[in-house]
């Protein structure tokens, strides 16, 4: 990625969360993830902006991205979501590329960006991200000698059937970081059913079978969902990503009865990432918990 000034790399304060009621299709979350849009925010922001001048493309990806607004479950609050969060970084990224399963959210998330947003480089990819990667990397410029290019991917899927490595794999073979949403609750909830013969959910999550093995060495000291983002920590380690990984991990969870709900696990080739992530985490919110 290149060093960059640290004048350059401090974050600016990010955009109001809260917005109005615009009457198109709104999903609910939790109000838990409004410390995970802020926290995006910041290392979006650090990256676009102190890659600007180092890479001729930047490029955001954002595989679950949503409508575009969200309103918080058990209020009256609507806030914005990471794709129209991504447009408003100090630099923006030269490109952006929006996908979601939910005919819903791409068609909200649409009219939403074009009232955001006329002068950037946008792509609303529908359908499931597993299956359509090979548009989201067709959206993505050709990095050549005169032509270099980075990007920063958001995986945001709600549990762990939604994603496959192999569509992380698939875009490992470009420049990029990647922040992923590693649930926590969902493996708790069904580790009966996910360690159960037959069943490939975390064969397809963690891109290989041999995880069996090591839970059987690990489940009488380990927890589920820490074996999980310990194994996805190892499968990301064989692409090459060094940086990050469950050590950095923040801990995201419930509101109400403090539970664990997802892992956000932060992914880079690069050491200065790495920095970034720490910055980020310290810029957006001193409270969240790092796992360690």
């Amino acid at each position: 990625m290149g060093a960059a000034p640290r004048e350059q790399r401090k974050s600016t304060k990010p955009p109001e969360l809260l917005v109005a009621d615009d009457g198109l299709y709104t999903p609910e979350i939790g109000s838990w993830a409004e410390d995970k849009y802020r926290l995006l925010w910041y290392y979006a922001d650090l990256f676009a902006t102190s890659m600007k001048a180092k890479w001729n493309e930047r490029v955001y990806i954002d595989l679950f991205s949503g409508a575009g607004h969200a309103h918080v479950r058990e209020s009256r609050r609507i806030v914005l979501g990471s794709p129209l969060l991504a447009l408003q970084v100090t630099k923006p990224f030269d490109r952006y590329i929006f996908c979601d399963r939910d005919p819903q959210c791409i068609d909200a998330l649409e009219q939403r960006v074009a009232t955001h947003s006329a002068t950037n480089q946008i792509r609303l990819i529908p359908g499931d991200a597993n299956r359509v990667i090979e548009e989201v990397l067709a959206a993505m410029p050709t990095y050549g000698p005169q032509q270099k290019v980075l990007a920063f991917c958001f995986v945001d899927p709600f549990k762990l059937s939604n994603l496959e490595f192999e569509t992380i794999h698939k875009i490992a073979t470009r420049f990029v970081d990647f922040l992923v949403h590693i649930p926590a609750m969902d493996p708790l909830r069904a580790e009966a059913t996910y360690t159960s013969a037959g069943n490939g959910v975390l064969d397809k999550f963690l891109g290989r079978t041999d995880w069996r093995r090591d839970w059987e060495h690990q489940k009488s000291q380990t927890a589920f969902d820490v074996f999980v983002a310990d194994q996805f920590s190892n499968s990301m380690n064989t692409l090459d990503y060094k940086y990050g990984g469950l050590r950095d991990a923040v801990m995201v969870r419930s509101t109400n009865k403090n539970l664990p709900l997802y892992r956000l696990g932060f992914f880079s080739r690069n050491k200065l990432g790495a920095d970034f992530w720490r910055e980020a985490r310290k810029y957006s919110n001193p409270q969240l918990e790092l796992f360690s």
